[in-house]
């Protein structure tokens, strides 16, 4: 630190110009913090004014309550505490069905805010410009978490006015609600300023914070599927240990995430002042002298680059795989308790329930692991906009090589994270079923489940190729597969709805034989989505900075 700024901030503080910071940062991401919060509070009161016209009355939540008390099904609601107040309580339904999934997305939401405000910002020189003003050391970053602070309070009033109308709550229900998804933005603001901290680019921050994300939802399913103190392990779980709606409703779970969000900032403000500006606390590891032979193409330097989102994708569906897997063994128990008639409709068309759930987990899994197809697209643009593109594009590189070598990589990337999926669903079914010959079930049917999963990745790289600005229309379009997906029968989506996702025209494999027309007609309009965007890469213009 050299003696003037020494100087500077001994007058006016390492917090110097946070206001002003604050009013620009707000002003930047007015329209990303508007869609998130439209998307998240708005989806959770459509879904919130469907439940009390699906369940009317406490004999069919209570029949409906038999088929999700099993660990399979609890792994990706909440705990049973939920399930035996469905009788007496709507809004104890909604929130078993929904804290999971509201409190992932809001930590996605406000890790990617923090992260962008602060390490992407230096990254990009960006900061710098700010540096170059009268501001102290921690004013970017005090910004950043004050503005996620602001928006987590917002999220949160708004998460509580989204459910206040549903049935059944005790006293304060609605706003626990919301307060639970305020301490999960709270806590995953602060884990994301720790990594903006240690990485040294925003890529590896995020990367990251996601990694605690995966580590909250893993340890959450399998808290809730055995009933252990794994759950205990996760900050979502601490949300859903509320058990809000219920009649154990309690609020001191939420004192866990608080303590950690206030130990998180801390540790980020401690650590900035420790390191250079633009580097990480994690030193970079230096790089060979020469390249290898193999990085004697755009395409080569592409996979290199990519690498990194490649085997958190392998790690990730490697986990998930195998807890789908591990709770398909208490899939019968399900059964136990319900009707004929009951039995009949988890049991259609022949099929066992655990082939049906099967066929719901492979779906999944293929969603999830194109998620990982989608970031390296980003990749994509991120390269271009950076200048770092520019070095690549001025040799004699056609555009096929890049940036059109970002859609082989992101189809790998996809592609080998449903395999690895698949292979471990198999390997964690056949144990917890007893029975070997289901490994070849779980991961038949999760490779057929790619054609999906290459027409969703197709379709971001002809966004990126023809609407390079427009990058939020990939994750609007994986958004609402994933609507299609899981709450399509709960919204009462019309069927054109539904026929937008590629998942949707694929058989639910073992539930029902495989359909090879439809397969192939998927895997048409991949290829066709992929000329497409090939087509727009060649004519565009590139635009560097």
């Amino acid at each position: 630190m050299t003696a003037a700024v020494a100087e500077l901030e001994d007058g006016l503080g390492t917090l110097a110009g946070t206001g002003n910071l604050l009013r620009f940062q707000l002003r930047r991401s007015r329209l990303y913090l508007l869609g998130w919060l439209a998307g998240l509070a708005g989806g959770t009161w459509l879904v919130a004014q469907s439940f009390p016209g699906l369940y009317p009355d406490a004999a069919g939540r209570e029949a409906y309550a038999l088929t999700v008390n099993t660990p399979a099904m609890r792994s990706m609601t909440g705990p049973e505490t939920y399930i035996e107040a469905y009788g007496a309580s709507t809004g104890a339904m909604f929130a078993h069905q929904m804290i999971l999934w509201t409190g992932t997305l809001t930590a996605v939401m406000f890790l990617l805010l923090v992260t962008r405000l602060t390490r992407a910002d230096e990254e990009t020189s960006r900061s710098e410009v700010f540096r170059a003003n009268p501001i102290g050391r921690r004013a970017d970053l005090a910004a950043a978490l004050l503005l996620a602070g602001l928006a987590a309070v917002a999220l949160g009033a708004l998460m509580a006015l989204a459910v206040a109308a549903l049935p059944g709550g005790q006293d304060g229900s609605a706003i626990l609600f919301g307060l639970a998804h305020t301490a999960i933005a709270v806590l995953f603001a602060g884990v994301a300023a720790v990594t903006a901290q240690l990485a040294s680019f925003a890529s590896t921050a995020n990367g990251l914070a996601f990694a605690v994300i995966g580590w909250s939802a893993f340890t959450a399913g399998v808290g809730n599927a055995q009933e252990n103190w794994a759950v205990w392990l996760s900050p979502v779980g601490w949300a859903q240990e509320t058990f809000v709606y219920t009649p154990d409703q309690r609020w001191w779970p939420l004192a866990f995430a608080g303590i950690v969000a206030v130990l998180t900032v801390w540790l980020a403000f401690a650590l900035v002042t420790h390191r250079d500006f633009g580097q990480g606390m994690m030193a970079a590891r230096l790089g060979r002298a020469e390249a290898k032979p193999g990085l004697n193409s755009a395409t080569a330097l592409t996979f290199r680059l990519t690498k990194g989102v490649f085997w958190a994708g392998i790690i990730t569906m490697l986990l998930l795989g195998a807890a789908y897997g591990s709770v398909l063994g208490g899939a019968d128990d399900m059964l136990e308790g319900l009707s004929e008639t009951e039995r009949a409709v988890l049991e259609r068309g022949g099929s066992s329930i655990e082939e049906n759930i099967t066929a719901t987990f492979v779906a999944l899994n293929g969603l999830f692991a194109s998620l990982f197809g989608l970031l390296i697209v980003g990749r994509a643009r991120k390269e271009e906009t950076q200048g770092r593109g520019e070095l690549i594009a001025a040799g004699a590189v056609p555009r096929s090589g890049w940036p059109g070598s970002y859609l082989p990589a992101a189809l790998w990337a996809a592609t080998a994270a449903t395999v690895v999926a698949g292979v471990f669903l198999g390997l964690g079914g056949a144990s917890s079923l007893g029975d070997g010959s289901y490994f070849a079930t779980g991961l038949w049917a999760s490779l057929l489940q790619l054609p999906a999963v290459w027409a969703l990745t197709a379709f971001a790289f002809a966004a990126f190729a023809w609407l390079p600005r427009l990058g939020w229309l990939r994750w609007l379009a994986w958004v609402w597969l994933f609507i299609v997906l899981y709450f399509a029968t709960l919204l009462e989506l019309p069927e054109w709805a539904q026929a937008v996702s590629p998942f949707h025209h694929l058989a639910a494999y073992p539930a029902e034989d495989v359909d090879w027309l439809s397969a192939a007609l998927v895997t048409a309009a991949a290829l066709a989505l992929a000329a497409l965007g090939y087509a727009g890469a060649r004519r565009r213009d590139l635009s560097f900075n």
